[in-house]
């Protein structure tokens, strides 16, 4: 993404690639956390392939938007705008081409892990605008046992059809309290990352973002020292490292730490560097 800062000045922030779509074509997002009104951010989208360079820049008008107004982009029908999660409140907020009280979104999720699934209808919040028409945005929160993951998706009847935002197959999480999902100020490439490793059986643990594109956790070694880095739970985009260079490799092998005590794991999701630092 090639936007414009509030200074004035030209700025590029990368999209993370999350599954393929139809067609040949593949799905990227991104996400600009911005303070205060984003009415004068403009942005154009520059793909680099192969050694060329091809750029979107909605014909040479650039795209720009704020919660009132914004440009339509338009390969989507529902999109998931915002998540949090405060201990069991769990709060959402989408956008849809939909801008009438007769059509539904709704939330669709589980704490179960799919055993059994939910339902929670959002409610029409506003409807924002642009020379395309109009859509809405819709908001809703529902109450989660703090103990409980959960995992959800959008959907949206516009009364002749239902539209999906399921995170491209992958669903949303939200397993902890403090998690979110399109809020804060920090920059990210991917919007979670998570770490596996023998400490934790190889199951998924939720990486705190502490910096810009920076993820930490504590993690207690006693003698099993592989880990690795997981983006969607699932394996499918992970990282290891192949020649022990302090950068990580897609796929590559396993990582380790030296000695056992409780160790903090960083990893620059940006610049691909890690460190593992013996606090005790």
């Amino acid at each position: 993404m090639h936007y414009q800062s509030s200074n004035g000045e030209w700025l590029d922030h990368p999209a993370f690639y999350v599954g393929a779509s139809h067609s040949g074509y593949e799905n990227f997002v991104f996400r600009l956390p911005l303070a205060g009104s984003v009415a004068a951010t403009q942005f154009a989208i520059k793909y680099q392939v192969n050694g060329q360079t091809y750029w979107d820049n909605n014909q040479q008008q650039n795209y720009q938007f704020n919660d009132y107004l914004q440009t339509n982009l338009s390969h989507q029908a529902i999109a998931l705008d915002d998540a949090y999660r405060a201990s069991s409140l769990i709060s959402v907020t989408a956008r849809a081409k939909s801008h009438s009280e007769q059509d539904k979104v709704t939330m669709v999720y589980s704490d179960n892990n799919w055993k059994t699934s939910y339902r929670r209808t959002l409610s029409l919040s506003h409807i924002v605008a642009d020379q395309h028409g109009l859509s809405g945005v819709w908001s809703g929160q529902q109450y989660i046992e703090y103990y409980r993951h959960l995992e959800f998706y959008l959907e949206y009847n516009d009364g002749q059809n239902i539209h999906v935002d399921n995170y491209y197959g992958k669903n949303y999480r939200l397993f902890d309290t403090g998690e979110q999902i399109g809020q804060g100020l920090l920059l990210q490439r991917y919007p979670q990352v998570y770490f596996r490793g023998q400490p934790s059986g190889w199951n998924s643990i939720p990486m705190t973002l502490i910096d810009d594109y920076t993820w930490s956790i504590v993690v207690y070694f006693d003698g099993t020292t592989d880990f690795k880095f997981d983006v969607y739970d699932d394996w499918s985009r992970n990282f290891g490292d192949n020649n022990n260079d302090g950068i990580v490799d897609l796929n590559g092998a396993n990582l380790k730490v030296n000695s056992a005590g409780s160790t903090r794991i960083t990893f620059n999701s940006l610049t691909g560097a890690y460190q593992a630092t013996l606090l005790y």
